[in-house]
């Protein structure tokens, strides 16, 4: 695999880069599960940043790494649908994605003005109002809703096949991972770099190097895996599936390294671990983004009567 980023691609991600660390450098709501950014949504909006999937020269691959770095900001924004489904629909942002049950939680749905249900029978998608969504408590790092009458939306069917939807979306959920993990994994860095165990840093133990190590060896392969999925390199069900699954070792492992101080809702590191724990579960997790993947990959044989 071969992944090189082009001039024009560098220079998207350099502009992005300096609009997180804008947002990065703000100060956090502390005691809270998450901090919705309208500022940010704003800002990428107003600087036409969501439309880098569309743009010839930047493309999936640069819509991909965009999101594994807006990924990684404390507080969160409507970024993943926005940056690689909304645009090829043509559908108004904030955008919130169903599976085949309209009536279940999804995240954003409150703020969402575009909703998008991608289900057995095809994609649909419809617009909303206020009111057509209602926020419901969650212990996830995003904000959560439901569509208050479903059925009453005026539904529309999509421009694009339940494939192409699965695998845009399938792109976006790796990459979000990604970002989450990979911010998740800094913050404990950070702290056992810090905080003295046995009169020397806690990072400085072999133990704790080998774990951390191993968590990012994880999170660097869900990473390039992302991208060359957004390239068209590799199918997208096997970068989601890569992503989904190394969640749950990565986050065990960061939560024991952080201690006590990984339980509050102070420090930042629920808001990242705790929105991988819902991506982990997007489009039935990992265990069937690696069916989907091996069907793919190795079809089953027409029937005797059907050759």
């Amino acid at each position: 695999m071969r992944l090189e980023f082009d001039d024009d691609q560098r220079a998207l991600l350099d502009a992005v880069g300096a609009v997180a660390a804008v947002h990065r450098a703000l100060p956090l709501a502390g005691g809270v599960r998450f901090e919705y950014s309208t500022a940010l949504a704003r800002d990428l909006e107003a600087g036409g940043y969501f439309d880098a999937v569309l743009t010839d020269g930047l493309g999936p691959p640069a819509a991909a790494a965009m999101l594994i770095e807006l990924a990684q900001l404390p507080a969160c924004a409507e970024i993943a649908a926005s940056a690689l489904l909304a645009p090829r629909l043509g559908l108004p942002r904030p955008c919130a994605v169903l599976e085949a049950d309209r009536g279940a939680p999804a995240r954003f749905l409150p703020q969402a003005r575009s909703v998008v249900a991608i289900g057995p029978d095809g994609v649909f998608h419809a617009a909303l109002r206020d009111g057509d969504a209602r926020h419901v408590d969650s212990l996830f790092a995003y904000p959560m809703g439901v569509l208050a009458a479903p059925e009453a939306l005026a539904w529309q069917p999509a421009a694009i096949g339940r494939d192409e939807a699965l695998d845009l979306w399938r792109s976006a959920l790796a990459a979000e991972t990604v970002g989450c993990l990979a911010a998740a994994l800094d913050s404990v860095l950070a702290h056992v770099k810090d905080r003295r165990q046995f009169g020397r840093p806690l990072g400085s133990l072999q133990a704790v190097q080998h774990r951390l190590a191993g968590c990012a060896t994880r999170i660097e392969g869900a990473r390039w895996l992302a991208l060359a999925a957004a390239a068209g390199q590799v199918a997208p069900a096997l970068a989601a599936a890569q992503a989904q699954q190394a969640v749950r070792p990565v986050c065990y492992d960061l939560h024991q390294f952080m201690g006590a101080m990984g339980l509050t809702l102070e420090h930042p590191l629920h808001r990242w671990t705790y929105r991988a724990k819902r991506l982990q579960a997007e489009l039935g997790g990992a265990e069937r983004q690696f069916a989907a993947a091996a069907a793919a990959a190795w079809p089953d044989p027409a029937p005797e009567g059907a050759r």
